[in-house]
């Protein structure tokens, strides 16, 4: 998994904004470290890199988060398929993800 780099051209301009962006971005590279510390399946750096990307496209184009679109991913993705299969490490990262976007999601 790779860090998320925060990048100027994702701000809108409106602070609150920003703010709940940044902290989207926070809660992808706090995952980044703890995946460091804890052997985990590929799903999970798959589903990193998919919100990951889909944040960034939605600050690009839309400068502010679509929360009804990521809790959809959410939902869909976790469990990860490698769940109770000899892939899963259950390393209970996919359950924090999971947990800090809902929590994301829900403050406004």
């Amino acid at each position: 998994m790779k860090r998320v780099r925060w990048k100027t051209k994702y701000l809108a301009g409106i602070a609150k904004t920003d703010e709940h962006n940044k902290n989207l971005i926070n809660i992808l590279n706090n995952l980044v470290f703890e995946s460091n510390q804890l052997e985990h399946c590929q799903d999970l750096s798959d589903l990193h890199r998919y919100i990951g990307s889909f944040a960034e496209n939605m600050m690009l184009e839309e400068q502010q988060i679509d929360k009804t679109k990521l809790k959809h991913i959410i939902t869909t993705e976790i469990p990860l398929h490698a769940r109770n299969t000899q892939a899963c490490h259950d390393c209970g990262l996919c359950d924090l993800l999971n947990q800090q976007i809902i929590d994301w999601i829900e403050l406004d």
